[in-house]
């Protein structure tokens, strides 16, 4: 009798400290994470940082009302944008590229969509910077933030 109590008790302990060996590793590895999570977050770029060019902007007006301005205007944008929240710009790129035009999706040229991309983010009050918007490169990684 008195064995299997003390097999009991050696299972009760040995089950708990199972358990606060586990919660440990748990709580050290949320501390690792939630001390490198500043540094990850400070890297993350939006399209309030001045992710294109002047010279997109003016690309993208010109082609803005030769294939979009008959359809949509700005505030239709606007709208577009909140909705976008959070969301890579390279996502909003990419659904613009399949869709529009509408009586043509996919029909301009990759550079062409890019260009709009940046004019409607510039008619939204988001500023022009140094570097250019390129979907190859950098889309992916700026966040769309609502106007």
């Amino acid at each position: 009798m008195k064995k299997l109590k003390i097999d009991v008790v050696s299972d009760v302990m040995s089950s708990t400290m199972k358990n606060s060996i586990r919660a440990l590793a748990k709580a050290a590895l949320c501390a690792t994470v939630l001390s490198a999570a500043p540094s990850v977050f400070a890297d993350a770029k939006t399209i309030k940082d001045g992710v294109f060019t002047q010279a997109q902007v003016d690309a993208g007006a010109q082609i803005y009302d030769n294939a979009c301005k008959a359809c949509h205007d700005m505030r239709f944008y606007r709208d577009t944008l909140k909705s976008w929240d959070g969301q890579p710009v390279l996502w909003m790129w990419e659904t613009i590229l399949g869709t529009m035009p509408a009586d043509n999706p996919g029909s301009l040229m990759l550079e062409e969509y890019t260009d709009v991309v940046a004019y409607i983010l510039s008619e939204n009050g988001f500023p022009v910077g140094d570097t250019a918007l390129d979907p190859d490169t950098n889309m992916a990684d700026i966040n769309i933030v609502a106007p």
